[in-house]
């Protein structure tokens, strides 16, 4: 092996790295031409506006200068096209020349030669709009087997504000929550679940999630006797009474609902203007069971005669 190369290297490594220098100062005071791609900035927005559409990311441009300002301009983050909407009510169109290019150079160091695409940029305005909306629950819950849902899903919040283009803001109705299922709940339900994505980019929420709760109880039967049986819409002049007065029937719900509840809160009835046309008939009762996912069964009687009687007599 020569080991003469490796005599006095660090002087030999000195003059090559500023032969190096050298070079490269000379290649980089040179004149170049380079295309180059600068984003699209917008400044002076009026007040309560917002930008309707979609504006091009980037504009691209040729520009010419020396070697080491285009390699200043290349790592630099300023460079831009702005567009000026001062004064821009609902919509401007841009033609995009080589005075509307900041290169955030020295002048005189780095020129802008063309802008070769796009030639104009049009720039729509719309009013800034917030309204509150509901949100919708897409959550699937399942209790488990002997187990049943009492009451409606909970949600918290149950409504958003939504802010974006007026326009835009207009063609929504609701807010949705992500689709999310839950099985075999056996206890109250607690969870986190994330809005989904509103149907435009432009639009904001006030929240990106909401809280659901759901009240999950052991299932029971009830037996409920000695139901009233009412008769409604009756004319004037006219009492009707259903014959029998009363019924019974089993109800099936949450144990901690059903031990609070008692035949008086179970509604039974019969409308006389949707009979009448068929007197002599045996109808049944509409029945309306309490509220909280209480459901009813084994009804007896099913059907009822009516009993006329002119008041008076």
């Amino acid at each position: 092996m020569n080991l003469a190369f490796f005599d006095n290297y660090k002087i030999k490594l000195i003059a090559f790295i500023f032969a190096v220098f050298i070079w490269f100062f000379v290649v980089t005071e040179n004149e170049y031409e380079e295309v180059i791609e600068i984003p699209v900035a917008t400044v002076n927005l009026p007040a309560n506006k917002v930008i309707l559409n979609d504006l091009p990311p980037a504009v691209k441009i040729r520009v010419k200068g020396t070697g080491k300002d285009l390699i200043a301009l290349g790592l630099g983050r300023n460079a831009r096209v702005e567009l000026d909407l001062s004064g821009v009510e609902r919509s401007k169109k841009f033609a995009v020349e080589p005075r509307n290019v900041f290169l955030s150079r020295p002048s005189g160091a780095i020129f802008t030669e063309e802008v070769i695409m796009p030639d104009s940029i049009l720039v729509v305005l719309d009013e800034f709009f917030s309204r509150r909306l509901p949100v919708v629950s897409r959550v699937v819950l399942s209790p488990a087997p002997g187990y049943t849902a009492v009451g409606e899903i909970l949600l918290s919040p149950d409504s958003v504000v939504v802010s974006g283009p007026r326009s835009v803001v207009a063609q929504v109705q609701e807010v949705f929550t992500v689709e999310q299922s839950f099985g075999q709940l056996q206890a109250d339900l607690k969870a986190i679940v994330e809005l989904a994505p509103l149907p435009s980019a432009r639009l904001t929420s006030s929240s990106a999630r909401t809280d659901v709760y759901l009240n999950i109880q052991q299932l029971v039967e009830l037996t409920v006797t000695d139901v009233p049986v009412r008769v409604r819409n009756v004319p004037r002049g006219l009492r009707v009474f259903a014959r029998p007065t009363t019924m019974s029937l089993v109800l099936e719900g949450g144990g901690d609902l059903l031990t609070k509840i008692s035949r008086e809160d179970v509604v039974a009835y019969i409308d006389y203007q949707r009979v009448r046309s068929s007197p002599g008939k045996e109808y049944p009762a509409r029945i309306i069971p309490p509220p909280g996912g209480v459901s009813y069964r084994d009804v007896q009687p099913r059907k009822f005669k009516l009993v006329l009687e002119r008041q008076g007599k």
